[in-house]
């Protein structure tokens, strides 16, 4: 049995899967399994992902397409390790991720939950230096949480290692969610188990236009479910800062695009879901929280 799985969702990425791959058989830490999901792709990933002949690679093939979430559900039902990464077909692992998660944990067997750090890639033509995105250190659920809430910790699903045990307790990603998928089940996690996080950086994701563009299409619908699902993100005072600038950075964004009817929409969405008084607090409480954000330097 391997010390650790790494699950990774596929859907038509024929293309850039192999990198993700190779990251992955570069580990220093060699006893792993690469469970791969391919969520009944139309093109040609599944060969790609054949062409690696390395016994811990493993291919599942989903009988149709059913979702990000519901591809990762069946590759930790399926991993054979007790301790589960997370890696998406368009990130990398750097060579040291797995030695440390695995470290981590063995060395501390009280944790179910690590959250790591990552680097931002650019595309050569944007000449822009990587960029570390370091998490804050926090050794308790707690101050996860908060720290989750007021939008100070990043918690993409790279970033997450657990045991396989804590992840079931929580109920797995809630696979009708089609985006923020990684905030809800991180919001479920510190509930039921003991989380910590940590600044180390062990993987890459690469900047892309395209990325930003769909979360600006999908933000709201996003952001309704993820409310109605953690109604503390909106209802306590010290956790909805994180919404509010979120909710501010939305708009901003979308007039700057010259979006305007868009950002209409999204606007009586949210205030036709909790208010539009709501959403003027929220918006005008948000616009001063970017504001102080670019005031303050970020460390790298």
């Amino acid at each position: 049995m391997p010390s650790i799985s790494v699950v990774m969702p596929v859907y038509n990425r024929e293309r850039v899967v192999g990198r993700a791959i190779e990251s992955v058989l570069a580990q220093t830490h060699a006893d792993f399994e690469l469970v791969i999901v391919d969520d009944g792709s139309k093109d040609g990933t599944a060969a790609a992902v054949e062409a690696f002949a390395d016994p811990r690679v493993r291919l599942l093939r989903q009988p149709e397409n059913r979702g990000g979430n519901a591809a990762r559900n069946r590759g930790v039902r399926e991993a054979q390790a007790s301790l589960i990464s997370f890696l998406d077909s368009d990130d990398c692992f750097l060579p040291h991720k797995l030695a440390h998660v695995v470290e981590v944990f063995a060395r501390r067997p009280e944790i179910d939950v690590l959250i790591d750090s990552f680097e931002l890639v650019y595309p050569p033509e944007m000449n822009k230096p990587k960029a570390a995105r370091r998490n804050p250190v926090l050794d308790n659920s707690s101050a996860i949480e908060t720290a989750l809430y007021a939008r100070r910790m990043f918690k993409a699903t790279p970033a997450i290692s657990l045991r396989k045990p804590a992840i079931v307790a929580a109920g797995l990603f809630d696979e009708t969610l089609k985006r923020r998928q990684d905030f809800d089940l991180v919001l479920r996690l510190v509930k039921t188990a003991r989380c910590a996080s940590t600044d180390a950086v062990l993987w890459t994701k690469e900047w892309s236009p395209d990325a930003i563009s769909a979360k600006n299409d999908t933000f709201m619908a996003a952001t309704i479910d993820l409310v109605r699902r953690h109604p503390n993100y909106i209802m306590t005072p010290e956790h909805r800062v994180g919404l509010a600038r979120d909710l501010a950075r939305h708009f901003i964004r979308l007039t700057r695009k010259g979006r305007i009817g868009v950002a209409l929409k999204d606007a009586r969405r949210f205030g036709d879901a909790f208010g539009r008084g709501t959403l003027a607090g929220l918006v005008l409480e948000g616009v001063g929280e970017v504001v102080r954000r670019r005031r303050t330097p970020r460390e790298n």
